[in-house]
């Protein structure tokens, strides 16, 4: 995928690796972080035949691993479906046959009451499965690195085209930590882009990352 910004030359993004967006010019940092939510009309998208795709559809941004709230949300319907389609039947059924038992359970306590109540037999493995409240680990918001992965993850087992954007990722992880990062971009065959505000000189803190940097003086050097 192709990444245009005005002015500037175009970001290509590599699958299968960490793409590195630097800056240290506050005016091309802002560009860029409001751009990837397309709050300008500065950064435009294109595939690798120059055909024109919404930065909403060709990037999943989700800024700063940290601060952004509610992260894993936007996931959830997709992550539930995908749960209950790669149930084995095994599964589906013995699932199926504890819910049952615990409505009879229920039932039964109703026949007590001297009141016409009934509950319903719904065996909608959706709904079962929103029933017990699935979520991610609550543990994740505090492993940065852990949250980057997993997104990544997810984007692989749902199949989903669009490419992971992060912001101040170096503000978390060390130097082990983003090889990490390359190498499950690597396995998965994902590409990653963070933006960040930085001196030129960290490169060498992103080893095995595609680096493109603009300067102070919103010179290109990549």
């Amino acid at each position: 995928m192709i990444i245009t910004y005005q002015a500037h030359k175009s970001f290509e993004i590599e699958n299968g690796r960490v793409n590195v967006i630097a800056t240290s010019s506050p005016i091309a940092y802002c560009d860029l972080i409001e751009g990837m939510q397309e709050k300008n009309e500065l950064l435009a998208s294109m595939s690798e035949d120059y055909e024109t795709i919404p930065l909403s559809k060709a990037l999943d941004w989700l800024g700063d691993p940290v601060i952004s709230e509610s992260l894993f949300q936007k996931y959830m319907t997709k992550v539930t479906n995908y749960v209950v389609e790669d149930l084995s039947e095994d599964g589906r059924n013995r699932i199926i046959t504890l819910y049952r038992d615990l409505l009879n359970a229920v039932q039964d306590e109703l026949f007590m009451e001297d009141l016409p109540l009934a509950i319903n037999f719904d065996t909608d493995l959706k709904k079962l499965i929103k029933f017990g409240g699935i979520h991610f680990d609550k543990s994740l918001a505090t492993n940065p690195y852990g949250i980057i992965e997993t997104v990544l993850r997810i984007h692989d087992r749902l199949g989903l085209k669009s490419i992971v954007a992060f912001s101040n990722v170096a503000h978390y992880l060390d130097k082990q930590q983003l090889n990490e990062l390359s190498k499950l971009c690597q396995e998965l065959n994902k590409a990653v882009i963070l933006i960040e505000f930085c001196s030129q000189n960290d490169q060498s803190v992103y080893r095995d990352a595609k680096f493109n940097y603009i300067d102070e003086d919103l010179v290109d050097w990549y």
